[in-house]
């Protein structure tokens, strides 16, 4: 008789004891969350949502990031897990092909951690920074020089990875020095330092002109050495307008295999600035040959007005 006194005594306070644990008293029993791994493309607006942390509970959840790599590039909305970019910069394929962070996720009653991992998508980076002109980049050929604004120019210069401005240098190129225009048609080359590093690429070209609407104008290249070995750059240059023109290579593909020189054809005639004490050009105006791959004659006291951007870093 007592055992069976003890057996339902002992029945009834497990039975208390399990509608005890199973009421729902609307405290959390646990958060229960997903990780996040997504695509998404490289150069974005600061600001763009990348996606959001997904979690369940029966409390209010807050969000915050514990970690990410690189520093700095995510930003959270504490209240809804929405992941955003903070650092636009930092959404470069080529210097982070993998933006990853760890999520702590809290309630009430506990915290736990989700992990998020956004797979950069390499694009052609000239084109994202592009504005005005990208329908024309993004239509033209490799191979082709394509019209761009002054604005552009600069975001590229800025914008790109490893650039480095070759032939005339800024100061050189803006200098209030007396500007004139040569007599004739010539190729020339800029002798003073301002080089295309090893193993670069040429992607953007800038030079002035007082003629309007030449066709036959070239950029040129070499990897031998300042007076001889060039190359057309890409196909000719855009029409000119008189005054600045500025332009971008689509698809350059020509590395330089050795430190590069950068030269120009100008059809009709070149824009020059007479700088006291310079005397470092190398040109080739032979009225017959004046488009030339051989630089011989030095000594002209003026800078050329043209310049360009180069990278080592290939980003389209």
């Amino acid at each position: 008789m007592k055992v069976l006194r003890f057996l339902i005594i002992s029945i009834f306070l497990l039975s208390l004891y399990n509608c005890s644990s199973n009421d729902d008293s609307g405290e959390s029993k646990g958060i229960h969350v997903k990780n996040l791994v997504t695509n998404f493309d490289e150069n974005p607006n600061d600001g763009a949502v990348v996606g959001t942390i997904q979690a369940v509970s029966k409390n209010i959840l807050s969000f915050s990031i514990s970690f990410q790599t690189p520093a700095g590039a995510l930003g959270i909305n504490p209240s809804t897990g929405e992941l955003k970019v903070a650092n636009a910069t930092l959404f470069d394929f080529e210097t982070n092909p993998v933006i990853s962070a760890t999520i702590s996720i809290a309630d009430l009653n506990s915290t736990t951690s989700a992990t998020a991992t956004i797979n950069l998508n390499d694009l052609d980076d000239i084109a994202s920074f592009l504005s005005t002109s990208k329908g024309n980049y993004l239509a033209a050929a490799d191979g082709k020089w394509i019209s761009i604004t002054a604005a552009e120019y600069n975001t590229l210069a800025f914008s790109l990875n490893n650039v480095t401005k070759v032939a005339t240098s800024d100061t050189e190129y803006d200098s209030s020095e007396t500007s004139s225009d040569s007599s004739l048609a010539f190729t020339g080359a800029i002798n003073n330092g301002m080089t295309i590093p090893n193993n670069s690429y040429v992607f953007a070209f800038k030079y002035y002109t007082s003629n309007l609407g030449v066709t036959t104008n070239k950029a040129k290249q070499s990897n031998t050495s300042i007076s001889d070995g060039y190359m057309d750059l890409g196909g000719t240059l855009p029409p000119s307008i008189i005054g600045e023109n500025y332009m971008v290579l689509k698809g350059s593909h020509s590395q330089t295999t050795n430190t590069g020189f950068l030269g120009i054809y100008q059809s009709q005639t070149m824009r020059i600035k007479s700088i006291s004490g310079t005397s470092y050009n190398y040109y080739n105006s032979s009225t017959s040959i004046n488009d030339s791959n051989t630089l011989p004659s030095t000594g002209i006291n003026a800078v050329f007005l043209y310049q360009g951007l180069s990278t080592t870093q290939k980003q389209w």
